[in-house]
Order: C-alpha cells, then sequence, then structure tokens
C-alpha cells in the first residue's frame, strides 16, 4: 500500500488496516458466514480505499445540523476512506447531542423527504423514479427528451441540464431546506463524486437478458454491470461462493457519464494517487449521492443473504444507485433490504433514503474522538 493521501487519513483516524476481503458471504460477529470485522483493504479509481467493514462501532461522525427538527445534529458513519483521502459518510439519523447516537435500526435511520410514495409500508419511502419504462430511468439524472432513448449515449450521458431523478429532488431539498450543510460547503468534497455504474453486462443471465442484447437503452432488456458481480452467468441466481464488488466507477471513458460530480468539480478532472485523472460528469446540483451496491458488499452485505449483524442494517429498505436490470416495463435499481441483503426493485417503488457525501481530506476533528457511539468524530466547523 503506498504513502497516500489516504493513508494519512487513515492515520489521523487512528484505524488498523486487517487485509482484502474475501466476499464469499455476509461478515459479522455472530451468525454470519465471515468473522471479517474491521477496516479492510479495496482499490478505486483514486488509489488505496480502506472500508469498514462487519460489526464495527468505530466509524461515527457528527457532522451539520438539521435545522427542521430543532437543529439537532446530523450524524453519519463512514462507509470508506476514498483513494484520495476524503471521507465518504452515509447518514444515520439525528440527535439533541454529540454523545448520544441515534438509533442504528428503524424508519429515523432515513431522511424524511418533503414528498413519499404515498405507501403505508414505507412512511419515508420514495420512488427511485416515477417514470419507469425506459432504460435511462435506471439513472440518478436522465435525459427527458426523447423521451423513448434510442441508443446508449442518449440514455445514460447525464450533463448538468439533465433531469433530476424523483430521489434526486428529494435530497437536493433535504440538503438546502432541512439542514445547514450548505453553509457547511468549504468542508463537503466535490470532485470524489458517487457511481452509478451504467455499463451493459456482456454475459447471458438466461433468456431474459442474453449477453448479445444487453443494450442499456429504450425497452430493450438489459442486465447491468452489477449483475456480473453478484449474479451467476446462465442462471437469474445469486452466486453463493463468492461476489465481486469494485470500488471502481468503469472505465475512463464510461466514468464521465457516471462519476456523478458537482457542477462545481474541478473541470477535467482530479488527480489520483496513479498520476491519472479522474473525471466526472460534473452535473449535480448538490454534492450528495447514494452508496453503491458494491459498497454495500465490501462493508459486509451479500446480494440474496439475510445479514443483521453488520454495521448498515438498518432493518429497513433504502435505495443505492447502483442499476441493475431492465426489462418489459421496467428499470430497476438495487437496494437493501430491511433483512440487510441486497436485493433488486423497480425504480417505482417505495424505498427509504440515505444520503452519501464526502468530506474533504482536510477537515479536523474536535479532540476526544474514537469514532464510537459515544465519542464521535466531530468535525471542526469554525
Amino acid at each position: 500500500m503506498k504513502n497516500t493521501l489516504a493513508n494519512e487519513t487513515l492515520n489521523k483516524l487512528n484505524q488498523t488496516v486487517k487485509g482484502t476481503p474475501t466476499f464469499t458471504g455476509t461478515s459479522c460477529e455472530g451468525n454470519c458466514t465471515l468473522k471479517e470485522n474491521g477496516l479492510y483493504y479495496g482499490e478505486d479509481d483514486f488509489g488505496d480505499s480502506y472500508v469498514y467493514r462487519g460489526s464495527v462501532d468505530n466509524n461515527w461522525v457528527v457532522f451539520g445540523q438539521d435545522t427542521k427538527n430543532s437543529s439537532e445534529y446530523i450524524w453519519w458513519r463512514i462507509i470508506r476512506i476514498n483513494g484520495n483521502g476524503t471521507l465518504r459518510l452515509i447518514y444515520a439519523g439525528t440527535s439533541s447531542n454529540k454523545t448520544e447516537a441515534p438509533k442504528i435500526t428503524g424508519e429515523t435511520t432515513m431522511i424524511n423527504p418533503t414528498k413519499n410514495a404515498g405507501n403505508k409500508d414505507y412512511p419515508r419511502g420514495v420512488y427511485f423514479n416515477e417514470q419507469y419504462n425506459d432504460n435511462k430511468y435506471v439513472g440518478y439524472m436522465y435525459n427527458s427528451s426523447p423521451e423513448t432513448s434510442t441508443n446508449i449515449e442518449e440514455a445514460h450521458k447525464v450533463t448538468s441540464s439533465s433531469t433530476k431523478s424523483t430521489i434526486l429532488t428529494q435530497i437536493e431539498l433535504w440538503y438546502k431546506n432541512d439542514t445547514d450543510l450548505s453553509e457547511l460547503a468549504d468542508k463537503i468534497d466535490v470532485d470524489t463524486g458517487f457511481c452509478s455504474d451504467t455499463t451493459p453486462s456482456t454475459k447471458n443471465h438466461g433468456s431474459y437478458y442474453p449477453g448479445t442484447g444487453n443494450l442499456g437503452y429504450g425497452s430493450t432488456a438489459t442486465a447491468y454491470a452489477g449483475t456480473d458481480r453478484v449474479l451467476r452467468a446462465n442462471y437469474n441466481i445469486y452466486k453463493s461462493d463468492k461476489q465481486t464488488p469494485t470500488l471502481k466507477c468503469g472505465t475512463d471513458e464510461t466514468r464521465k457519464r457516471d462519476l456523478y460530480t458537482d457542477s462545481n468539480a474541478t473541470s477535467g478532472g482530479t488527480k489520483g494517487s496513479s498520476g491519472t485523472n479522474v473525471e466526472g460528469n460534473n452535473a449535480l446540483p448538490v454534492p450528495v449521492g447514494l452508496i453503491t451496491m458494491d459498497e454495500v458488499i465490501y462493508a459486509g452485505g451479500f446480494a440474496g443473504t439475510s445479514n443483521n449483524g453488520y454495521w448498515l442494517y438498518t432493518n429497513q429498505d433504502y435505495w443505492t444507485m447502483s442499476p441493475s436490470t431492465f426489462y418489459d416495463i421496467y428499470a430497476g435499481v438495487f437496494d437493501v433490504q430491511n433483512m440487510g441483503n441486497l436485493m433488486y426493485y423497480g425504480v417505482n417503488n417505495p424505498r427509504g433514503i440515505r444520503p452519501v457525501i464526502n468530506l474533504k481530506s482536510t477537515v479536523t476533528f474536535e479532540p476526544g474522538g474514537d469514532g464510537t457511539s459515544t465519542k464521535p468524530y466531530v468535525v471542526k466547523t469554525d
């Protein structure tokens, strides 16, 4: 492992890396396949990355306030230290003080959207997209015109003028209206981005998704690359032996459409530790995304297998931003199920929102924090 900015951040957090995950099952301390718990290594587009995996309680962060609810503190959990030293955080709820973490299960682990899907079983649920009859609706943003996409670039190329998904619209409203995060923008990274891998699969996943027909546009039945990492070729069933997540976002070319970076991101991309520029689409109205299906597996989840013993488990269903499939008239995206397993669902189903942000590598913390639920890392904001 190189002496990178990520390593410096790692040392700042006083964490020890345990190795590379095996991905042969779920990870937790108790009733699970693997006892892989702690900080584990992976490689992303920027360099060496370190992911919190299994039953951990040392990745809590307090940053920002929920101004809609009596200015409660917003609590997050660190997904990983990115290869450029930035910290990727996922929303975990709010609390009235900085030493009492919010509940780790239940609806309050997700934001309360301005508009929900109107389903009593999902009081905080929203559609990923209200429209669903084209491949383009697997996107966090998409092109409204033409109504039916006729090639993959038309379906998935994203610019700042593209239409926001239903879920992004809700995240933007939350970010701007319900929090003080926009006032703390100098702490939030805009270059690292969030991956929505729209690369079509090249494998045969049965009659629904033949490898030669995964075109990724219009109403063509398509399996996206994420399915290759969790499904067996020739069978539409989950791999039980080993799943193959990645922290990289496609190729140099596809990243320009699939890596969602903020509209204020550095033009031409930012340099990774390998010396190459990592360029995103610079399209987001706010620097907020969602977790990927790959990060869920890195964290200890497993597609098709329940796990209530790893830190991402909340007993709720919530969205990732990773496309899964398009079939018949339904665009599909992966989600985390209330049993902790990774699954894929149509975008017009209600699921919860757990926003994800990247903190700059230069952030500092108030003294005394160790990342636990009673002594979280509290970001200095003054």
